[in-house]
């Protein structure tokens, strides 16, 4: 059965649709959540709120990937998957499409980008594929999304970029996988695979600092990237070796480089070499870490100490909840909830059968929530 926009817009919580009313009389914007997903019409770019009620959907050309709220504006971005040839600017609001963004000549997007904190610049994860180099392309949102130029993200495929809460500081984790568009999705370098996470200024692209892995670990492909308000900052991987190898696939950037955590050993064979999303909590001290491929939901303490596992089949995108410690997890059976390491479980869990998730979920984030 095919997705109807207005029945999805009248499924939306009283909530949602008249706000929520601060301590002051305020009308506080609820808490948001962008996702993309696949229902049986097509692709679609997904506004949720913590219900799981779905505010708006949005047609998009093919599969999306990660999002970008714009902060200061009523505007979010939906970015394809990669190797991607659009990033859409939906109006946030509605999901009316206000333009489509597309790659430079020699270049496609890696599937995410983010903003600065005055919302005027996007930041957008690229390849330059004939150079096998990867780079960060750089829109004046201000100015139409003009495209002004590009630094170089000092690394090969670099996936996510992610502003630190320093709102200076870029950090890029370059996956050090070489593709080519002609290839498709094909993985052209594994044996010799060079994955590194680079700290960038945003200012200028200059190279702040540059974390590897041991030698022996090259084939780890850093891919996700979250942080806390006091700068921890969290790096997960998807391990392109010999499946019965089980590397840790958690990292966290430390004074002396990359800092490796271990989950036991039955839950690092369950999470099969594979990280999907990572995310911290709105008060910073807890981190969930989602396994797709091992159905699970992992769950760190900021130090990166394992804390406990729960089971979601295919469950990937997460986000943090705004009101409490927990997470919203999202999967591609259809599932949705409310996530707590102390539950060890979901709660609230529903499903939508004409919905399979996709791989991320973005929360809006609070510098975004007073439209200019």
């Amino acid at each position: 059965m095919a997705i109807d926009r207005r029945q999805f817009t009248i499924a939306a919580s009283a909530s949602m649709v008249l706000g929520i009313q601060g301590p002051a009389g305020a009308l506080e914007e609820p808490p948001l959540y962008l996702t993309a997903a696949k229902s049986d019409s097509g692709f679609r770019a997904v506004l949720l709120n913590e219900a799981g009620d779905a505010r708006w959907t949005a047609e998009l050309p093919g599969r999306g990937h990660g999002a970008a709220f714009r902060p200061g504006k009523s505007e979010c971005v939906m970015f394809a998957r990669r190797p991607g040839q659009f990033a859409l600017v939906l109006d946030r609001s509605t999901g009316r499409q206000l333009q489509a963004l597309r790659p430079p000549e020699g270049r496609h997007f890696y599937g995410h980008g983010c903003f600065s904190n005055d919302g005027r610049t996007l930041f957008t994860t690229e390849n330059d594929y004939d150079g096998e180099r990867g780079v960060v392309g750089l829109w004046d949102a201000s100015d139409g999304y003009r495209r002004v130029g590009e630094f170089d993200s000092h690394g090969i495929g670099p996936h996510e970029v992610l502003l630190l809460p320093d709102g200076r500081t870029l950090a890029v984790a370059n996956g050090g996988i070489v593709t080519h568009p002609d290839t498709g999705r094909q993985k052209l370098n594994i044996p010799e695979m060079e994955p590194s996470l680079a700290l960038l200024n945003s200012r200028d692209g200059r190279l702040e600092r540059s974390y590897t892995l041991p030698r022996e670990l090259h084939k780890l492909s850093l891919r996700h990237l979250s942080a806390n308000k006091d700068n921890r900052l969290f790096v997960a991987a998807q391990f392109e070796g010999a499946p019965e190898e089980t590397p840790p696939l958690l990292a966290s950037v430390s004074s002396s480089g990359l800092k490796l955590h271990h989950a036991p050993k039955p839950i690092q064979t369950a999470m099969k070499n594979y990280c999907g999303s990572v995310a911290f909590n709105r008060t910073g001290d807890l981190l969930a870490v989602s396994c797709p491929r091992g159905n699970l939901i992992t769950y760190w303490s900021a130090r990166g100490d394992f804390l406990s596992s729960i089971e979601l089949q295919d469950g990937c995108g997460l986000a943090p909840l705004t009101r409490t410690s927990g997470f919203l997890a999202t999967a591609g059976t259809g599932q949705l909830g409310q996530s707590t390491p102390r539950g060890r479980k979901l709660i609230a869990m529903r499903t939508n059968a004409n919905m399979a998730w996709d791989n991320h979920l973005t929360a809006l984030n609070p510098r975004a929530s007073q439209p200019g």
